[in-house]
């Protein structure tokens, strides 16, 4: 795992006494201010069905009113809900940050909530139920609410477009493990389009610690995404259908203070760049996972010839993003993603994978 220098844990007391055995699951939500939702998060935890976990809370340097709402949670439960933060209050940016809430955790299994999402109460029981009957899989994930409607505009009962909750979508064979590199060609045949959110997945520590954590390099964008890839290559992963998180939209959040899609078109180069010295340093040799990096490689270092060569898709794309308030409009969220996964689209072809 990448090195995070020394951390701070900082409970209410003694950690060595307060602290319960072993729990299930370690739960991590790492924040860098965000007073107006933090606690919302760390309720949500509280209210799961499944009660073994622990709840790591990592400052990554906050300045306002969430560091002393995190140390409040933490002394009213203490040994379950830990809080920490880096030396000197330091701001390290979300992989190292993730990287000491790694440090502290001792559950089996390994849950990311970022300061600002939410998870539904059966969230955590469902993972487990599923990691648990598959013990060849390392990870599982699910789709994600892109939750708008918790702040919705006046007028939206008019314009529901305007609080739309959105699902996304994974484009995987739903409780089939996923033998790799098949879920990491997906990834980049998608252009990242089906990385789920880091708050709808579980894996299991022994296995993030075997592939070394995240990487400090990337503070912001694309943490998460290395993180994927670096499973994804590595280890079987199951996906599910149910939707268990809500990944709040708000222009607060880190990928917007990051320059949202601009931002992202900038990191995108870099962690190809990262990825591409990550396939030849171990090795790996499948013909569609590097037929799939070289077309994903293309659009950076031929962008006209791309866009020639996927003019279809992005008039599709255009298409999708214009009719998509429509079709909510028109179909509940629900019944939109029945109907996609019953004629079969967005599915990522398994087969052939070498």
């Amino acid at each position: 795992m990448s090195s995070t220098g020394n951390i701070e844990n900082k409970t209410g007391g003694d950690a060595s006494r307060t602290r319960r055995p072993a729990p299930v699951v370690s739960g991590i939500i790492i924040f860098l201010n965000g007073e107006d939702y933090i606690e919302e998060a760390i309720q949500s935890v509280l209210a799961q069905s499944f009660a073994d976990w622990e709840l790591i809370l990592v400052d990554d340097g906050s300045t306002d009113g969430a560091t002393a709402i995190a140390k409040r949670y933490a002394d009213a439960h203490p040994g379950r809900i830990i809080y920490t933060e880096h030396p000197g209050h330091e701001n390290r940016g979300m992989s190292a940050s993730r990287n000491a809430g790694l440090n502290l955790a001792r559950g089996k299994y390994i849950s990311f909530l970022d300061a600002d999402d939410i998870w539904l109460p059966e969230r955590l029981e469902h993972h487990v139920e599923i990691l648990e009957s598959h013990p060849d899989v390392a990870m599982s994930m699910g789709p994600t609410l892109l939750w708008s409607s918790w702040n919705a505009p006046k007028g939206s009962r008019r314009r529901p477009w305007l609080a739309m909750d959105i699902p996304t979508e994974l484009g995987l064979p739903v409780m089939t493990p996923l033998d790799p590199p098949i879920v990491a060609i997906g990834f980049l045949e998608k252009h990242g389009g089906n990385v789920p959110g880091i708050c709808s997945l579980m894996v299991r520590r022994a296995d993030i610690l075997a592939v070394g954590g995240f990487e400090d390099a990337f503070r912001t964008l694309y943490e998460d995404q290395v993180f994927f890839f670096k499973i994804s290559l590595n280890y079987r992963i199951i996906a599910t259908d149910r939707i268990l998180d809500h990944y709040r939209q708000h222009p607060g959040s880190a990928c917007h203070q990051a320059g949202g899609m601009s931002g992202d078109a900038k990191m995108r180069p870099v962690f190809l760049e990262w990825l591409q010295d990550y396939l030849v340093e171990n090795g790996f040799k499948s013909r569609r996972l590097w037929k799939a990096f070289r077309g994903e490689m293309l659009r950076f270092d031929r962008p006209s010839l791309w866009r020639i060569q996927n003019l279809p898709r992005d008039i599709v794309d255009q298409f999708n993003v214009r009719s998509r308030k429509a079709v909510i409009f028109i179909l509940t969220p629900r019944f939109y993603t029945w109907l996609r996964r019953k004629l079969r689209l967005s599915v990522v072809d398994v087969n052939n994978v070498h």
